[in-house]
């Protein structure tokens, strides 16, 4: 299991289970990190799940709390949540969705406690006997769940030229307005992926998907403008070569655009002879942005598609 946080203005890797500074009763005090807004991904076998970080933080404030716990704490209360109970069962829950099997393991006491209390009456608040079982608990579990913890790991997604939260979730925002939708399947997909890889910090893969996206506007392109005698197989360049004689004329710029792409980056990253940095792959990202604007906008344009 591994994580991603999205923080900005953070250099150095975190252990988010352990922030909580300070606990009082019914309200943690977690400092160093902007709560609000900051999402997280969770790998779960091939698939990335967006989550917030206070997910991740809730664990620390609820077993800081529960350790904290005293003599006259609520178990619970009516129409309120925050109390014992409710932290007993969050913490819970938090083992098995954060994949924590040995602390999972270690709360069998834990579980006890909450099974024995749960249907207490509301303002029924802990004995001083409880309090003291509890914390012993949760003092045991705590040194279990810090020792699993030190074995999970996040990661900081730095700040890009381009928006990072754009490149991982909105790739149709940084095209112009409707053209997303309109490339083929297979190029959405390709600058999706890139987008991951540009956030990811692998800026090889990510020129991959941006090289091999645009390719497959291209060739959209090519045959919407190119209705007969076209050339058997499509390949990037004989296509530009047989767009440049066509009777509609087509944008130069668009034409030598492609021939840049085509002859510095597109030959010699799918043969292999060249290896990308993130600044570079960014360029990349933002010349193809560009040349795949002009060629959905060129369709548009000329009723060749409908927006």
């Amino acid at each position: 299991m591994w994580a991603n946080l999205l923080l900005s203005n953070r250099s150095e890797p975190i252990l988010c289970l352990l922030l909580v500074s300070s606990v009082n009763q019914g309200c943690a005090i977690i400092s160093g990190v902007e709560i609000v807004g900051i999402c997280l991904g969770v790998r779960a076998g091939e698939n990335m799940i967006k989550q917030r970080i206070w997910s991740y933080i809730q664990i620390g404030t609820d077993l800081r709390y529960l350790q904290d716990a005293g003599e006259g704490y609520y178990l619970k209360r009516k129409g309120e949540g925050g109390w014992i109970l409710d932290n007993i069962k969050e913490t819970l829950d938090a083992l098995d969705k954060f994949g924590l099997p040995v602390t999972k393991r270690a709360s069998i006491e834990l579980q006890e406690f909450y099974n024995k209390r749960r249907n207490c009456k509301f303002d029924t608040r802990i004995t001083a006997e409880e309090a003291s079982k509890l914390n012993g608990i949760i003092n045991t579990l705590r040194h279990t769940f810090t020792f699993e913890a030190q074995g999970i790991f996040a990661y900081i997604v730095t700040d890009k030229r381009i928006d990072t939260n754009k490149l991982l979730s909105d790739v149709p925002a940084l095209f112009n307005n409707g053209v997303f939708h309109l490339m083929p399947d297979m190029a959405q997909y390709d600058f999706r992926e890139a987008g991951k890889c540009i956030a990811y910090e692998l800026p090889t893969a990510g020129a991959f998907h941006v090289l091999r996206g645009t390719e497959s506007t291209l060739r959209l392109y090519y045959c919407k403008h190119v209705k007969r005698r076209r050339i058997s197989t499509l390949l990037w360049r004989p296509m530009v070569e047989h767009l440049r004689k066509c009777k509609r004329p087509i944008s130069k710029i668009l034409l030598d655009n492609l021939d840049n792409i085509a002859v510095n980056f597109r030959n010699p990253t799918a043969h292999p002879e060249y290896k990308y940095d993130i600044n570079e792959v960014q360029g990349l990202f933002n010349l193809c942005v560009d040349v795949n604007n002009r060629m959905i906008g060129d369709l548009i344009k000329h009723k060749l598609i409908s927006p």
